[in-house]
């Protein structure tokens, strides 16, 4: 690329980072003006009150209140109720539906009052407004002290924030401050659990040419535990099948996997795919295993929460819940209560494995190209995502690049938690291989402090050489000190 073509090409890219900044306030202004608007048209009443505002609004019969302005609970409890009507002029000003203007509305409500670092974040231009949109609709359902559990330990994380992310601090919120209701639905859904396999519902893939389809579905829902006993020996077998030369594809293969795990639970050695390789020897049954990856404060090891007594929740104050933290590979993050890791433990033939706490103010480093579990883990701790700007896969399934590529002729310790960084595959690729177009690729490397560069986090240079800085809270343009 010669040089003209490189200053229109930069040109190009930075109106696109400029406009997209100028829509990015112009569309948090607008929100925030919406907030405004409803704010003008409540009433006292808030969300939860035990008297309806209806009730409290019109002293006429019901059938005659519904026929003029009423208000609407549009946020959750504690949020005040809205005027109906108000909510036309905000669809007419926008151009959009009122099914969809109140929507708007009802984010903004809940954004305001039950939300308010998020939405201080948007109105500064911080967050985009669909990402706080996003955190209102979640938090809807939970009580005035749960959504501000969620404010206080979203807003900071808020640009980068992913739905799963949303949804497991909602799950904790409403286990901390609504016990019972979480626990009335945690044992709703464990009656709920099933398993069917349609047998009678062997039909035909084509009716006009009477082809049998010789499948069944299967449907159910499982246990947590169960489901990732399942799925990791489904993987194994299906996995198997390729070695024993079945060229069939992977959902095909999974499939055949179940019909071979349920063989092998009869005696049936089976898997004979390949005349070279001896049949596989009914296998016995597999032990189950529970990681548990232990995060302990000061607070936890002494048996008290901010002095209180063991068994108080620091943030209600009262007795609730325990708690348990999911973190382990292949597993969904989240909580889940104390009880039901005590059933899984207790369950026979599990083995129980307690991960060491890491200290992440030391560092560790050995001489080969490939990291040992506690370097992994490590780094891991301290980057859970992929640390290419703006991306949120979770580094439990990222590769472990070389920041500095590793040298097989270079000094010691190349492998060392310094020099290390989680990229999931597509960003590990385009680190490692150049634009089409440009010729060039994504290059990166830790910050030093001394030049007055932030710590623990790392800069990247795009192929147009635009720079970005990401650490463990999210990911800014990056301009260096001496060029501001």
């Amino acid at each position: 690329m010669d040089r003209g073509t490189q200053h229109t090409a930069t040109a190009l890219i930075g109106a696109v980072r400029e406009r997209t900044h100028v829509a990015r306030v112009a569309e948090a202004a607008a929100f925030v003006a919406v907030g405004d608007w409803a704010s003008a048209h409540t009433s006292e009443e808030v969300v939860g009150d035990p008297i309806t505002a209806l009730g409290e609004w019109h002293e006429e019969s019901y059938a005659e209140a519904l026929a003029g302005d009423h208000f609407l609970e549009l946020g959750g409890p504690g949020a005040p109720v809205v005027a109906e009507f108000c909510i036309g002029e905000i669809a007419a000003a926008r151009g959009c539906s009122f099914d969809a203007a109140r929507r708007l509305v009802g984010d903004a409500v809940e954004l305001r009052y039950r939300l308010p670092r998020v939405h201080a974040r948007i109105a500064a231009g911080e967050v985009d407004v669909w990402r706080g949109r996003r955190v209102a609709q979640a938090t809807r359902t939970l009580t005035f002290e749960g959504a501000g559990f969620v404010d206080r330990h979203v807003a900071y994380v808020a640009a980068k924030a992913t739905t799963g992310d949303i949804d497991r601090l909602v799950a904790e919120a409403a286990a901390r401050f609504d016990p019972e209701t979480t626990e009335a639905e945690r044992a709703e859904a464990d009656g709920g659990r099933h398993l069917t396999i349609e047998l009678g519902d062997v039909g035909y893939a084509d009716p006009l040419t009477g082809t049998l389809r010789g499948t069944v579905d299967i449907h159910g829902t499982l246990d947590l535990a169960d489901a990732l006993d399942l799925e990791r020996t489904v993987a194994h077998v299906a996995r198997q099948l390729v070695d024993l030369g079945c060229d069939q594809d992977l959902d095909v293969r999974r499939s055949m996997a179940l019909g071979e795990i349920a063989r092998r639970c009869d005696g049936v050695a089976t898997l004979e795919y390949d005349a070279d390789q001896p049949p596989t020897q009914p296998s016995t049954r597999t032990r189950r295993e529970v990681v548990l990856f232990v995060h302990l404060d000061q607070a936890a090891t002494n048996g008290t929460l901010n002095g209180m007594g063991p068994g108080i929740d620091a943030c209600t104050g009262t007795t609730g819940i325990d708690l348990a933290r999911l973190d382990t590979p292949g597993a969904p993050r989240g909580v889940v209560t104390a009880e039901q890791v005590q059933a899984w433990c207790a369950a026979p033939d599990t083995t129980v494995t307690i991960k060491p706490i890491i200290d992440l103010n030391l560092d560790d480093a050995v001489n080969g190209y490939t990291a040992p579990d506690r370097i992994a883990d490590h780094v891991r701790a301290r980057w859970p995502r992929c640390v290419f700007p703006y991306c949120t896969r979770s580094s439990r399934t990222a590769d472990l690049d070389h920041c500095q590529a590793y040298d097989d002729n270079g000094p010691p310790g190349q492998t060392s938690t310094k020099n290390l960084f989680p990229l999931c595959r597509r960003h590990h690729r385009m680190k490692t291989h150049p634009e089409r177009r440009t010729g060039r690729r994504w290059t990166y490397r830790p910050t030093n402090p001394d030049h007055g560069e932030p710590p623990h986090a790392v800069i990247w240079t795009s192929p147009m050489g635009l720079r970005y800085l990401v650490d463990p809270d999210g990911t800014r343009p990056w301009t260096p000190p001496d060029e501001t």
